[in-house]
């Protein structure tokens, strides 16, 4: 009788084992994503701060402007910059704003005139919008799958036409 459960356990251990196929293993690259920022027209003076920043769901209510609901925000583009390649996992403002997999709602470029990065609302004017078909009124969900980058994730900044801006 122990040796039949000796052969149970070794066999279902081995069947375990082939069937795994490194599903306890690591994952393999970072959940990142990339594109490129392209400015027009004039910057405003007394910018200084621009960020690229995400947040899970839109801004509905100056409530959804919080710490909750970001989910990551870019090291700050340099001021007069006409165009602007980057990658999330290079260049994150801070390790606490590490990209998670999963949906990602509003994706934006944002400007500040203070000096330092705040979470009031009033503080900050969202001069793009990553979109459908260039309509900024329309934002477009970001997917970012566990170990991929996404790319493409491209916002164009009209500072001539901006977008519409979340409540305040």
């Amino acid at each position: 009788m122990s040796k039949l459960l000796t052969l149970i356990s070794v066999l279902g251990l081995t069947v375990l084992m082939i069937s795994c196929d490194k599903g306890i293993e690591p994952v393999e690259g970072k959940s990142a994503f990339s594109g490129k920022i392209v400015f027009k027209g004039g910057w405003l003076a007394g910018i200084k701060r621009t960020h690229l920043v995400v947040f899970k769901e839109p801004i509905r209510s100056v409530n959804d402007f919080s710490a909750a609901n970001l989910s990551f925000v870019l090291d700050s583009i340099p001021y007069g910059t006409k165009e602007f390649s980057y990658n999330s996992s290079d260049m994150q403002f801070s390790p606490i704003f590490s990209i998670t997999p999963g949906s990602h709602k509003y994706i934006v470029v944002a400007q500040s005139k203070t000096p330092e990065l705040t979470l009031i609302r009033a503080d900050w004017t969202v001069v793009g919008v990553y979109c459908e078909s260039g309509d900024q009124s329309k934002p477009k969900a970001m997917i970012i799958n566990t170990g991929k980058t996404t790319a493409n994730v491209n916002i164009t900044v009209d500072f001539n036409n901006p977008p519409p801006q979340p409540p305040m």
